[in-house]
This record gives structure tokens, C-alpha cells and sequence, in this order.
């Protein structure tokens, strides 16, 4: 252990190498030194406050692994091989598996998973949980973060789903309110029946794993809000919106999971077969996400993230189910209106802690204090922490994207930019108010500038679920494999100048050639005299550079019989960039103009046939 120093557990397990610490302790990769075999091994913290002798932590902790161990043989829980006391404290070993993911950090680097690929790893995690749940055994902190993925027996990557923390947890993550008052878990997955002072029960794990599940496909999760106080609100008395990339028996799986009362959630058996059904589905067709040919999901210039296995983002898909209002308990009705009545009331003493799976712990006192009402009708972050946006978005407005997973793929971290000076990726054409068919909306209303662009992309960005009042969402129009350049259709102005990727069959403009011997376009009406029309889009075959094709060859070959025969007009081809070009935007904008040189007279152009 470079800078620490090697520590041999049990007279057996030499720790080798810190692999990372989260709420409850430290995990080690150390060597089983009687075997000869690498192991990991769990450093158990231990509360120094103690709750007598039978609370005793140790005991517990001892008690809690060694039931754990009784899934050993289950393919989804990660095994553990040995319960030792060392240093007062006790160690858990486990198996290691190297390659090994957490599922919040695949879903924080790739963003949001398919929701087939989500079905099977709910199908997965719930088998474990149901094992545990028939030898009595409580998981008491279902996350994304404790769900990992690892390499199969083939070696092929995030195949196998494990449950870990299985059962070993004390009190920094304990399900119950304590002596001391305190009731502990992680912000936004905890149970509302846990948080009124519940104990731990199957149900309480499953609405977990509905979190959790929520939180794979969305790429967020239902309750995750900015402060402690509102994620604890949402958690109580917020229902989600369904989720918008799942399909439907997803959806309706992990709505189920989000009951409020626990004698309203799906069971086990339920939800293992809404799972099944949902890992048969087809891919979602419709929502946030590309709207443009089949072909984006094939394209071998934009490969998948998780190529050689089902791990891929889509698109959104329906926003049929609803959520049933159930019944709420007496307690937890009681919790609400202590939250939200009388000028507002939180649960006090509070604390979030960043622990080191990336996830916040939760601890908090069950007691009533005076704060302001923790009511948050919009995010900080409406469209997702990932996007980076503060505020809502509104029509034509310019955007530069971060695609995470590859272009057009998941959710982009974005940035406002001058749609003028900045050449803008993207440009925001329309706003449909969320909840609906918000994707057909935008594919109707941006139908007829699609047809002028060549390869456009459409990009619906939906608001993040669970706002009382989320912004709209935003038709976003983007060129695959080029810049726009500037602003696009009505968002632009006559006398502004235009680059060839803003224009379009129909668009009238003149040009000037500068001392350089670049050409300047400047888009004017076509009711006037003009230098060129603008006729359609010409894609070069092959492979070769912009300065190989002939543009006013290529033009006249798709266009000149029906724009300049006999007219006394000839063709030209306009191109982007030469290094858009070598990206994949190989199309010239193909115009008509007077061979003569003279204007156009005012006047759109028609076909001769």
C-alpha cells in the first residue's frame, strides 16, 4: 500500500491496496495468505457512542454478515467468504472481481441506460433481494451505487449484476430510529415508512430498488432535489412523474415500486413479472432523444458506449402509466403536514455527507424544528444536473452540447451561446409544454424546416420528473456532423449574414466576393432581385476532399434539367467547411443564377417539370 502500512487482518488477510471508503468503512484488495487468493475486505466503522450491550456494534455487525453469508451460492450477491474481529471492529471478506462498475458511475459517465438493459438488471438485483427477503434478511440501503456490475465468465464486460453491502450494514446506515433518536439512509432512496420510524421490510427494499431503478433509465433520480429538506419532502409527499425514457412495463414496474404506502407497492412476484415483460420490449421510439432516421442507432462512426453488450442509452418512450394515489399511513400523513403546515417544518438536525461511492449518507434526527417551507416548485437544474441549464429554455435560443456517449446519444451538458458570434451547435426552434406526446409535438413543429437542412438531428429535452412546476420542453434542431453556424428558419433576418449549413431550398441571397476571394452571403427576400436561389441538397458518393468534386457538376447533374434548361441559368454548389466535409457533412447547397451573371428577378423560382 503505497504511503500506508501493509496491515495483515485476522493473521491472515494482508491488506494491499485501499480500493475506496463509503459510508459504513473502508474496502481493501488484500491477499488471503492461506490461499493464496485475492479477496476484497471491508473495514466495518464503528460508532464510538454505544447503545448497551444489546446494541453492541461489533456483535451486530458480526451477526448481520454472517447472515448475509447465507446467499453465498446466489449468482446476484456478491459472496462473502469470511467474518473476522480485528482492531475491535469487525471485517467482512468477500470475493473480488476486477473490472468491476458500480451502476451510478456507469450511469453518471454514460448517462441514462436502455430500458430493456435496466429490466434485466431490476430482474437481477430483485432475485437477490427476494433471497435475502425469504431467510428474513433486509438489504436497508438499495442503490445504484451498491448494485455493481462485472465481467461474466466469458469476460465480457457489466454482464453479471451483484448486490453488495448485502445485510453488513451498522448504524451509520441503520434502517430504524435508534435510542438516540436517529434514523440514517441515503437521501431520496430511503422508504417514507423509514423515514416516519418504520422499520426495515421487504417492501422497504423494493421501493428502494424502484429508486434506483428510476435513477438508471432517467439518468436522475425522483427525489433528488438541492437541499436536504426538499429531497426529504418529495421523498414523503411527492409522486414522481413516470418515467419517460422506460417503456411501458417498466414504467409501470417502477411506478409501482414508488408507492407511498407500502400496502399499495407491487410485490416481488409482480414486479419480477412486469421485469420480464420489460426486458422483451422493443426499444423506445419516441421522446427525449434523437428523432431522425434509424440509422443513428447503426452508424459505425458514432459506436455505442458498451459496445459487445445491451448497456446502451435511448431515447424516452411512454408517458402512459400514471401513478394511483394510495393511502397514506397515520404517521406519515402526520410527518407531511409537520413538513409543509404552519409556516413550515423540517426534519431537524440534518446533515448531508459525501461518502465515498459518490453518493451523499443521510442522517437526520426525527424532531421538529422551525425552518422555511422546503417546497421547490423548480429545480436548480430543471433539465438535470447533467445539463448544466439553470433556467428553461425558450425559442431561439443558441446551444453548444457535450454529448457524453457519443453525438446525439444521452443527455448533453449544454451552454448558451450568442447565436450569432459563437457558431452554435444547436438552436432551440420550439417549446412544448411538458406531459403529452412532447415528442411528436416536436417532430410536427419542426417538420418543415427539417425538410430544408441537410442531415438534421432533432433533440427533445425534456425537464427533470418530480417539479411542481418544471419548464418546458425543448425542440432542439442540430446538423449531424456540422455546425449550424448561425440561427436557423424564422430566427433568422434579412440582411444577416449566412453560412451555407443555415440555408435551405427556398432561401434567397446575395454574395460578394471579398479581396481574399472568400464570398460573403447575406440572406435576402426572394420578392426582390437577387444573386442566387437556393434549389436542394446534393450529397457527394465516395471519399474524397472537397477540392476532388466538382460542386457545379454535382449540382447539375441532380437539379440542371429541372432548374436551368433552357432558362438561360446554371447551376452552382456551395459546401461547408473543408474540415466538415472530412467529418461526414459531404453535401453541397445547390443554387440557380443567371449565366449571364446579372440578378435574379424578383420572384421564387419553379421547376420546369
Amino acid at each position: 500500500m503505497a504511503g500506508e502500512r501493509e496491515r495483515v487482518i485476522a493473521g491472515r488477510y494482508r491488506l494491499r491496496q485501499r480500493l475506496g471508503s463509503g459510508g459504513s468503512g473502508s474496502v481493501w484488495l488484500a491477499e488471503d495468505e492461506e490461499l493464496r487468493a485475492q479477496v476484497a475486505v471491508k473495514e466495518i466503522d464503528v460508532p464510538h457512542e454505544s447503545e448497551g450491550v444489546i446494541d453492541d456494534p461489533v456483535s451486530r455487525g458480526r451477526k448481520e454478515a454472517l447472515r448475509a453469508a447465507q446467499l453465498r451460492e446466489h449468482p446476484n450477491v456478491i459472496t462473502v467468504y469470511d467474518v473476522v474481529e480485528a482492531e475491535d471492529r469487525p471485517w467482512i471478506v468477500m470475493e473480488y472481481l476486477p473490472g468491476t462498475r458500480d451502476l451510478h458511475a456507469v450511469v453518471r459517465k454514460h448517462g441514462p441506460l436502455s430500458s430493456d438493459e435496466v429490466a434485466r438488471i431490476g430482474a437481477a438485483a430483485l432475485d437477490g433481494l427476494s433471497a435475502g427477503h425469504r431467510l428474513g434478511i433486509i438489504h436497508r440501503d438499495v442503490k445504484p451505487a451498491n448494485l455493481l456490475l462485472a465481467p461474466d465468465h466469458s469476460g465480457a464486460a457489466d454482464r453479471r449484476v451483484l448486490l453488495t453491502d448485502y445485510g453488513i450494514s451498522l448504524r451509520p446506515r441503520e434502517t430504524r430510529i435508534t435510542q438516540s433518536g436517529m434514523v440514517v439512509g441515503t437521501p431520496g432512496y430511503v422508504a417514507p415508512e423509514r423515514l416516519s420510524g418504520g422499520e426495515a421490510t421487504p417492501a422497504s427494499d423494493l421501493f428502494s430498488l424502484g429508486v434506483t431503478l428510476y435513477f438508471a433509465v432517467e439518468g436522475t433520480a425522483p427525489f433528488e432535489r438541492d437541499t436536504l429538506d426538499a429531497t426529504l419532502m418529495a421523498a414523503l409527499a411527492t409522486d414522481p412523474s413516470a418515467p419517460q425514457r422506460a417503456s411501458a412495463p417498466l414504467s409501470r414496474v417502477i411506478m409501482g415500486l414508488l408507492a407511498k404506502d407500502p400496502l399499495d407497492r407491487t410485490q416481488a412476484a409482480e414486479a419480477g413479472e412486469l421485469l420480464a415483460e420489460a426486458t422483451q420490449a422493443e426499444s423506445p421510439a419516441v421522446g427525449a432523444g434523437p428523432a431522425e432516421s434509424p440509422a443513428t442507432a447503426t452508424d459505425p462512426r458514432h459506436p455505442t458506449p458498451f459496445e459487445g453488450h445491451p448497456l446502451t442509452p435511448t431515447g424516452p418512450t411512454s408517458q402512459d402509466t400514471r401513478k394511483a394515489p394510495g393511502r397514506r399511513t397515520p404517521v406519515l400523513l402526520a410527518l407531511v403536514a409537520m413538513l409543509v403546515g404552519g409556516g413550515g417544518f423540517a426534519l431537524g438536525a440534518a446533515t448531508f455527507r459525501e461518502t465515498g461511492d459518490g453518493a451523499a449518507g443521510l442522517e437526520t434526527r426525527a424532531k421538529a424544528v422551525a425552518t422555511p417551507s422546503p417546497t421547490v416548485p423548480r429545480s436548480t437544474y430543471p433539465y438535470g444536473r447533467q445539463t448544466g441549464l439553470r433556467e428553461g429554455l425558450a425559442p431561439g435560443q443558441c446551444v453548444d452540447a457535450d454529448w457524453k456517449d457519443g453525438q446525439y446519444e444521452g443527455r448533453p451538458g449544454l451552454k448558451l451561446i450568442d447565436c450569432y458570434d459563437d457558431d452554435p451547435e444547436g438552436q432551440v426552434i420550439a417549446t412544448v409544454a411538458a406531459g403529452g406526446a412532447v415528442q411528436s409535438e416536436c417532430t410536427r413543429r419542426t417538420a418543415e424546416l427539417r425538410k430544408t437542412m441537410a442531415d438534421p438531428v432533432l433533440y427533445v429535452l425534456t425537464p427533470e420528473p418530480g417539479q411542481s412546476e418544471p419548464p418546458a420542453a425543448a425542440c432542439l434542431l442540430f446538423l449531424r456532423h456540422a455546425t449550424l453556424g448561425g440561427p436557423l428558419g424564422d430566427f433568422r433576418k434579412f440582411g444577416d449574414e449566412v453560412y451555407i449549413s443555415q440555408l435551405g431550398p427556398g432561401d434567397c441571397i446575395n454574395t460578394e466576393k471579398d479581396k481574399d476571394g472568400t464570398y460573403t452571403k447575406t440572406l435576402v427576400s426572394c420578392e426582390k432581385p437577387h444573386d442566387e436561389q437556393m434549389v436542394g441538397w446534393a450529397r457527394a458518393s465516395g471519399d474524397g476532399s472537397a477540392g476532388s468534386v466538382d460542386m457545379a457538376g454535382l449540382c447539375e447533374e441532380k437539379y440542371g434539367v429541372n432548374w436551368a434548361r433552357g432558362q438561360g441559368h446554371e447551376m452552382s454548389g456551395w459546401y461547408s467547411t473543408d474540415e466538415e466535409w472530412d467529418d461526414g457533412f459531404r453535401y453541397a447547397l445547390c443554387s440557380v443564377e443567371r449565366e449571364n451573371g446579372k440578378q435574379l428577378p424578383g420572384g421564387v423560382l419553379k421547376p420546369a417539370y
